[in-house]
């Protein structure tokens, strides 16, 4: 990574340096370093910073909990002198844009790791925990070289699963590679953590979100009872942290570990909405205690028993991504037995996070939703099946409920897992979702024909359908170019009208540079585990998988770019020529049938 100061204007820096308020920070030279350097906007309107700001914010700044709470502050004052300043005529407009540009880089990087780092700290506690049970650390702190295949038939270890668990080590900095080996980084307070870090109990592994539904609910567990959750958010880790880097402290990864399971209870629960800026905790949630404030005003969450900014950001986005990778908390409880190649005994468990998905989906299907309208707009396409595969809640056909309503339209709902289908129908009986919208139970999303076949037992296989997917289609097991190439042709020579979004697949080099800036290492590393696949959003020229886009047209599907939308570039900075990948992309395709008959150009 590039540590290099950047560039600096000098008027924002004159002010900046003369403000007495901003040098309460600790990293307040860095941060007035980054306000008073370069800032524009990207063509979809997003504020960016240059590489060198960015590269002294993630390495130099800390920004997790506390810490990210701290710069919020910072950034709140910062604001204060910069329209100061203005007034005073010490600045000029121009000037003032730029500042406020790059602060709001700031606050949008704060925000993105409070809501994507707790759940890589989550699963990282967990493969730590297991890498020390087993043998894998000890062998790392000895400064052995790890060759996966090698490694792996001296121990008796599923190769797969331990490569998996190498990538993702070394996505978070912890390892380095060399040659197609894995060693243990140099840095100091890394390897303290290893040798510090204890290995978790049988009990201390077990789905916690379900433990702390049952407390807050009924303020008792049969096996957690309030001594034991006490002691546990009581802890104590070490917080030196790398000098160079951004890698997690042991402590950070000991408040990531607990925290998750807590915000996603409280979610399932409903009690999430009611913690805005400013809200007293103990009066909104039962059977609170002391020590769970306390945890949470070291997480920066609370202040003096208040909702922060930095709390309202993760009770209201923070259940997304947590709940995304906390639906596998049985394979990290059985990680072990996975790595031993016992791998009968996990599953994906998504009953208590189908909330949480229907968070993380919500602005993507407000978007697929509105380029759908303008599409049969400008090609006068009528549709008259509407189908919602990987259901979850059921949060896309709501929104198109409430645009359409029911009397035009036949709808469906799909999911491989009863319990998404179970929570669809909850929202149905409170009216939620058209009364006649039908089920379609284990429903494999690689398996087109159980939606074909369906549509044709009901007397609807020639009318026109358009599916929408939120982050279904990398569930298909077993990948291969060919095998998503096959899925995508079933439902395309059905003449079925595809709008799916994916996370876009990253490599270790994108994960280790963009540092916390995306969730998208734990995603990755979950998806994996349990047989799934994760796709680039453009062509991989090195060898890699083919992209979405390029699978859906291989299908007979016409990908359009006009209502192809993306959420933010994963760089906060211009790559140059390098393209800079976006977190995930909505993709609109048109069977190319259609196409011909509509006439339909991009």
């Amino acid at each position: 990574m590039k540590n290099d100061t950047p560039l600096r204007n000098p008027d924002l820096w004159r002010v900046l340096e003369q403000a007495e308020s901003l040098g309460h920070h600790p990293q307040s030279q860095k941060l007035k370093a980054v306000v008073a350097g370069p800032s524009s906007l990207t063509s979809a309107g997003f504020p960016f910073i240059d590489e060198s700001s960015f590269q002294l914010f993630v390495t130099k700044v800390p920004h997790l909990f506390q810490d990210g709470l701290a710069i919020l502050d910072w950034v709140t004052d910062c604001r204060k002198i910069i329209d100061t300043a203005l007034e005073k005529e010490q600045i000029t407009e121009a000037d003032t844009a730029s500042a406020k540009r790059a602060m709001k880089v700031l606050q949008n990087m704060v925000f993105t790791a409070a809501i994507t780092a707790p759940s890589d700290l989550w699963l990282l506690r967990h493969v730590l925990s297991t890498h020390k049970l087993l043998g894998i650390t000890g062998w790392l702190l000895k400064d052995n070289a790890l060759d996966p295949a090698t490694f792996a038939a001296s121990n008796d270890f599923n190769e797969r699963q331990l490569k998996i668990d190498l990538h993702f080590l070394l996505s978070r900095g912890y390892l380095t590679r060399e040659d197609g080996a894995f060693y243990l980084s140099k840095d100091a307070q890394v390897r303290r953590m290893h040798t510090q870090l204890v290995a978790l109990n049988k009990s201390e592994r077990v789905d916690m979100t379900r433990v702390w539904m049952a407390w807050f609910s009924e303020g008792r567990h049969p096996e957690w009872d309030d001594g034991r959750l006490k002691s546990m958010l009581t802890f104590s880790a070490a917080k030196q942290r790398c000098e160079t880097a951004w890698y997690a402290t042991h402590w950070e990864l000991e408040a990531g570990f607990r925290l998750l399971p807590i915000v996603l209870a409280l979610r399932a629960l409903e009690l999430t909405p009611k913690l805005e800026k400013g809200t007293t905790f103990v009066d909104e949630i039962p059977h609170c205690f002391a020590q769970l404030v306390q945890f949470l005003e070291q997480c920066g969450l609370l202040k003096e028993g208040n909702v922060t900014l930095l709390g309202e950001r993760v009770f209201e986005r923070g259940p997304g991504p947590f709940g995304i990778v906390g639906a596998y908390a049985s394979y990290a409880e059985h990680l072990s037995d996975i790595l031993r190649g016992r791998t009968g005994t996990a599953w994906v468990s998504r009953g208590e996070n189908v909330a949480a998905s229907q968070d993380a989906n919500r602005k993507t299907f407000k978007a697929a939703n509105q380029a759908l309208d303008d599409f049969c707009k400008r090609f006068e396409f009528d549709y008259s099946v509407y189908i919602e595969h990987a259901v979850g809640k059921g949060e896309a056909t709501r929104q198109r409920f409430q645009r359409n309503g029911e009397e035009s339209l036949r709808y469906y709902g799909a999911d491989l897992e009863d319990a998404a289908i179970d929570e669809a129908i909850k929202e149905q009986q409170k009216g939620y979702l058209p009364a006649n919208m039908q089920f379609i139970r284990n429903a494999d999303i690689g398996r087109p024909e159980k939606i074909t076949e369906r549509l044709h037992a009901d007397g609807l296989n020639d009318r026109h359908a358009v599916m929408v997917v939120g982050n279904g289609f990398h569930e298909v097991r077993d990948q291969s170019d060919e095998k998503m190439v096959e899925v995508f042709r079933g439902y395309a020579e059905a003449g079925i009208l595809l709008i799916f979004t994916e996370e876009t697949g990253l490599s270790d080099s994108d994960l280790l540079n963009t540092a916390w800036n995306t969730y998208h290492a734990g995603f990755r590393h979950v998806h994996e585990m349990s047989g799934q696949g994760l796709r680039p959003s453009w062509r991989n020229h090195d060898g890699g998988l083919m992209s979405w886009s390029e699978c859906a047209c291989r299908a007979g599907y016409r990908v359009l770019d006009r209502y192809t939308s993306s959420t933010r570039t994963i760089y906060p900075y211009r790559k140059g020529k390098r393209k800079n990948p976006a977190i995930s992309v909505t993709y609109f395709c048109v069977p190319q049938t259609l196409c011909d008959t509509y006439n339909v150009c991009d």
